[in-house]
């Protein structure tokens, strides 16, 4: 197994790289109650993997008054 692996270093890398890209970006975006130390792993995990619009475009969750604009908009289509 060890020399399979040491053989398609690519391959196996590149298998890696895009579980950890869907580990990651199956993270829920923080939002205002979430604490600063996961908006900071939120933003540097998605840094890491190249996903750096995910990482910066968070602010409009994190606003105090998303949630409320979500059920209102909720409510309407009901």
């Amino acid at each position: 197994m060890l020399e399979f692996i040491q053989s398609h270093l690519t391959i196996i890398s590149l298998v890696l790289f895009w579980v950890a890209s869907a580990a990651i970006g199956s993270l829920p975006a923080p939002t205002a109650t979430s604490s600063a130390f996961y908006v900071w792993f939120f933003k540097f995990s998605n840094t890491l993997i190249g996903a750096l619009t995910r990482a910066y475009n968070s602010k409009v969750e994190a606003s105090p008054n998303f949630q409320a604009a979500v059920n209102i908009q909720t409510a309407a289509k009901t």
